[in-house]
């Protein structure tokens, strides 16, 4: 009897429908995201480098919301792989399950079910059958998740040094773990599943630290058209939340890509950064009132708009200066 597990799900593609198009058009047609290239002393790109030397199962780059991590990520596999169409990008959810990454029974025709590998199995054969290539496999937001139960079985086998090695899956069907295929995830590390991930994973994946940057809140900020007072005022009351002790209020310099001067920044407030702090607050509302106070210091309200708030909104008269926070 022929394994169930030979059941490979792939989507057609026009040159198996007979369609032929030109490479450009090709390209796009396939839905093959494709990345500029990051410079190789990019530091991000030779700390992922160095940890893959060191022979870790896999890469995690660990920072708060808004510091660049998909971006990275994407962009890195792309460096590692030298090839778009061996990247495969998964994002983890609070409903992703073993059967939706590992393999799992799907209905077939005429009735009944058969098992069909998944994400990980599939992308295996692949490196499996290109052993001179790099294939990278991308997992945004690996907390998310149960992440021992999604890898299941695999997760032993994902160390270096058992590559290559048979491994039982819990259907009797046998996986291997090719030595070419580079796991690269992100991660919150303020998420609540985070605290809940398994020990055993978290010493197999080295974590890289990517943390807000004051440097390149200027370069957005600059790049953006913004004035040279309004960048440095801006810097002045990101530096100063970076500066509070309480880490759940630090962010991402990304928050502020939309910023070029006082009338977009006091949208980006109400649309990103109150609703960040507000939760990231939701049991410390005296530290609330000082962000918004430090905010105000940076960029007060518009005098006709001018007027106290409400306590609950987290909202508080005065603008006491930035540099009197960052000294206390």
């Amino acid at each position: 009897m022929p394994s169930l597990t030979s059941n490979r799900v792939r989507p057609l593609s026009l040159n198996d429908l007979g369609i032929d198009l030109e490479p450009e058009q090709e390209l796009a047609a396939s839905g093959t995201a494709t990345f500029d290239p990051l410079p190789p002393e990019d530091q991000t790109l030779v700390e992922v480098k160095a940890a893959i030397d060191l022979r870790f199962a896999g890469v995690i780059l660990s920072g708060p919301p808004g510091t660049g991590k998909s971006w990275y990520a994407k962009r890195i596999a792309q460096s590692l792989s030298g090839n778009p169409d061996n990247v495969r990008i998964v994002q983890f959810h609070a409903s992703y399950q073993y059967e939706d990454f590992m393999e799992g029974f799907m209905p077939k025709d005429g009735g009944g079910f058969e098992l069909h590998k998944k994400v990980f199995p599939l992308l295996c054969d692949d490196a499996a059958e290109l052993p001179d290539e790099t294939f990278v496999l991308v997992i945004d937001e690996i907390s998310r998740c149960d992440v021992a139960r999604v890898f299941g079985e695999a997760l032993t086998y994902m160390e270096v040094d058992k590559r290559g090695l048979p491994c039982t899956m819990a259907s009797g069907s046998v996986l291997v773990v090719p030595s070419n295929l580079i796991i690269l995830a992100t991660m919150n590390p303020w998420d609540k599943g985070v605290d809940e991930m398994d020990v055993a994973l978290e010493r197999r994946f080295a974590q890289i630290e990517m943390p807000p940057s004051v440097s390149a809140l200027r370069k957005i900020l600059e790049g953006n058209g913004a004035e040279a007072v309004f960048v440095d005022r801006v810097a002045a009351f990101f530096d100063a939340v970076l500066k509070l002790e309480d880490e759940a209020v630090h962010l991402g310099h990304a928050y502020f890509n939309n910023c070029v001067d006082e009338e977009s920044a006091r949208r980006v407030w109400d649309y990103r950064l109150l609703p960040f702090f507000r939760k990231a607050c939701r049991l410390d509302r005296d530290l609330l009132q000082r962000i918004r106070r430090m905010w105000l210091s940076v960029v007060p309200e518009p005098p006709q708009q001018a007027q106290p708030q409400a306590v609950s909104d987290g909202d508080v008269e005065g603008q006491p200066a930035v540099q009197a926070e960052q000294a206390g």
